[in-house]
């Protein structure tokens, strides 16, 4: 009995391991691309390349590790989101509400940041030209060179 149980907790961490310990709600995935509205949803991993979410409201979702390349986020408001380790590279965020949202290790090569709302999102661990949030909103946002407070009034 014991072996059988060493046996199953083996292929247990072997399947999580290989498959990843966590992966995008499907009905969460299917509720945003029909409504573009998921408000706290699980969208880990979630396969969003190319997707028109132009004006969704993403509040408090967990996108880490999503692939969002190139993808329409224009007008979106991702307040608290969670974007860690996303592949968020040539995505649309003109206008995009990120307050507070989490982009450590997001990839944002090209990305679009126009007039984005930044204020108090994390971006510490993003190499990022300051000439890419020229019109964007800074204020309490973490950078790799520290705390930028430039439009706090």
């Amino acid at each position: 009995m014991k072996n059988f149980t060493a046996r199953a907790l083996l292929t247990s961490c072997l399947i999580i391991v290989w498959f990843g310990v966590a992966a995008a709600s499907v009905k969460d995935v299917k509720r945003l691309k029909l409504l573009r509205m998921c408000e706290g949803c699980d969208l880990v991993e979630a396969k969003l390349r190319y997707a028109d979410l132009k004006n969704a409201v993403l509040i408090n979702a967990d996108l880490s590790g999503a692939d969002l390349k190139a993808a329409d986020l224009s007008g979106a408001n991702l307040t608290g989101a969670n974007f860690s380790n996303a592949d968020l590279s040539e995505a649309d965020l003109n206008g995009a509400v990120l307050v507070g949202a989490d982009l450590r290790g997001a990839t944002l090569y090209n990305a679009n940041l126009m007039r984005a709302d930044l204020r108090k999102a994390d971006l510490s661990t993003i190499d990022i030209d300051s000439s890419r949030l020229v019109e964007a909103t800074v204020c309490e946002t973490k950078t790799m060179a520290g705390v930028q407070n430039r439009d706090c009034s």
